[in-house]
């Protein structure tokens, strides 16, 4: 089973908040944009808002495509 909803951190004010589940795994996630000739291309971003009513800065979310 699958959780509905992720568990974010703003990487500027570290406000903790909860999303949708992004098509992407998880497990692989991360801040930080990888070397596209790393991972073959397929890195997938979702870009997300802040939810800190004083913050509401745009991060992404990098992974790979789930299959």
């Amino acid at each position: 089973m699958t959780d509905d909803k992720v568990v974010l951190e703003c990487p500027q004010c570290h406000w903790i908040f909860e999303v949708k589940n992004p098509d992407i795994l998880l497990s692989t996630a991360s801040v930080s944009k990888p070397q596209e000739s790393h991972m073959d291309g397929k890195v997938l971003e979702v870009v997300h808002i802040c939810r800190n009513p004083k913050c509401k800065k745009k991060f992404s979310i990098y992974g790979l495509p789930s299959e």
